[in-house]
């Protein structure tokens, strides 16, 4: 099973398997679009996703459990809305008062936007096919479970962790600050503080993996501890100018 939301292959799922032992429990943090939260879920891990994002919480909920009408509902906008009308809903889709519909135009517009978000980026219909649409009402992870962190510090959500045998961080892109590069944070976009997330994650005492995409800045930050690095291709490389994506970890498995 993959991710409704999935563009592209996550380079650094295969490794993760190799990682996480099946069977073993997950709880995994920040949740967007469910690439490896998926991946995992549907090899025979456990995998409990956070999201303090209630409009993430809510798709994802929706999805899990009623897939169907998330699909006729996507179906039926799709094929009646115009590209201004959803530039205009990128500011308030999330302000919609039917919780389906919100999650509708919160798969479409992640799906239509080149930046996989629903309130950020330029948009294509094209991206979005009958296909997808198809595929979405039978969505399927039974050993995928979602819950909603009350708290505005998403470096909060992990810190108090239980019951679980790895925290995982997917965090994707190394970047300081989405105000300095003039991007719009919607309520489907996690601003982070880099810093404080490895302040936090090293003080916990559980087995911890974290997924950047590669960037100067995440070697620097976590130069004294277990650095994976991963090629376009999915495979091992010892070489950063061929890397794609980045785990970092506090465990060493065989």
């Amino acid at each position: 099973m993959r991710s409704p939301l999935q563009t592209k292959a996550s380079k650094a799922l295969n490794e993760l398997k190799k990682l996480f032992p099946k069977n073993s429990k997950i709880s995994s943090f920040f949740l967007h679009d469910g690439v490896l939260e998926v991946g995992l879920a549907s090899s025979n891990r456990l995998l409990v996703a956070h999201t303090n994002k209630y409009s993430i919480y809510e798709f994802w909920s929706i999805l899990k459990n009623q897939p169907a009408l998330i699909s006729s509902m996507t179906e039926f906008i799709d094929k009646r809305i115009t590209i201004p009308e959803l530039y205009l809903l990128q500011d308030n889709w999330h302000e919609r008062k039917d919780s389906l519909e919100r999650s509708s135009f919160f798969f479409m517009l992640s799906k239509y936007s080149d930046s996989g978000y629903a309130s950020h980026g330029n948009l294509d219909k094209k991206r979005l096919s009958a296909l997808h649409i198809n595929k979405i009402k039978n969505f399927k992870c039974e050993d995928l479970y979602i819950l909603f962190d009350q708290c505005e510090d998403p470096t909060d959500t992990f810190v108090t962790a239980k019951d679980t045998d790895f925290i995982l961080l997917p965090i994707g892109d190394f970047s300081y600050n989405l105000f300095d590069q003039g991007k719009n944070i919607g309520p489907d976009m996690y601003l982070f503080d880099h810093n404080k997330i490895k302040e936090k994650i090293i003080a916990t005492d559980k087995k911890w993996v974290i997924v950047y995409k590669s960037h100067p800045g995440v070697y620097k930050l976590y130069k004294d501890y277990n650095i994976i690095m991963i090629d376009k291709y999915g495979n091992k490389t010892q070489k950063k100018d061929r890397c794609s994506e980045i785990i970092i970890n506090n465990f060493v498995f065989s």
